[in-house]
């Protein structure tokens, strides 16, 4: 009996997940990255200078509905600052793995899919490479951080959709990247990416609008 209740249950998950997984992606893009330092005694404030990295995941979004869904994604970002002193520039180059999640609000129309995505992320300091004086010590290993984007994808009759993405991620107040007795940074970073989404439902059209059925 206990054979063939987990049976059931697992093939009951196995339908489950198939009607709430819509489909899965890859992206790629460039990063503008720099860093807030925060002094702490005396108090002040310094803005760093861009740097430029590199970004990509993948992701799956989840449900069907016409305007709200949920995409879970794995990233990998370059992120960090050109710290320019009198004597010289110092660079600093941080690298990421994080773990997003996001409520995607959308709305289809004829030919583009316009949407904005909200949500936090979970974020994993694999490598450091700072020259800035000021940083004697590691970054916080695992942090969180806000990220909030937009984007659009492009209406066509086949399961590979094409997209682009913006996406602003700073780090909040309560939240520094990196902290000691007398500093706090702040990572900041703009992603514009590009990608390609393979939907698992099937299109039909319906009154000039395009929707999915299972």
């Amino acid at each position: 009996m206990k054979k063939y209740l987990l049976i059931l249950i697992t093939l009951l998950s196995l339908q489950a997940t198939a009607q709430t997984f819509n489909s899965i992606a890859i992206t790629a893009g460039v990063t503008a990255a720099n860093q807030k330092f925060l002094y702490k005694d005396p108090v002040a404030l310094s803005n760093k200078s861009y740097v430029f990295g590199y970004n990509a995941s993948i992701f799956g979004e989840f449900f069907t509905r016409d305007y709200v869904r949920w995409v879970t994604e794995i990233q990998y970002n370059q992120k960090g600052s050109l710290d320019k002193q009198p004597d010289a520039n110092y660079a600093n180059q941080l690298q990421y793995v994080s773990w997003n999640n996001y409520i995607k609000v959308r709305y289809e129309l004829y030919s583009i899919i316009p949407y904005v995505l909200l949500g936090p992320r979970l974020e994993y300091n694999m490598v450091q490479s700072t020259s800035s004086p000021d940083i004697v010590q590691h970054f916080i290993p695992l942090h969180v951080s806000p990220a909030v984007g937009a984007g659009v994808e492009f209406v066509n009759y086949y399961n590979i959709k094409f997209f682009v993405e913006a996406f602003y991620n700073p780090d909040i107040v309560p939240l520094p990247s990196y902290t000691t007795t007398t500093l706090n940074v702040f990572n900041k970073d703009f992603e514009l990416r590009i990608g390609l989404k393979y939907e698992f439902a099937k299109r039909k059209e319906h009154c000039n609008t395009p929707t999915y059925v299972e």
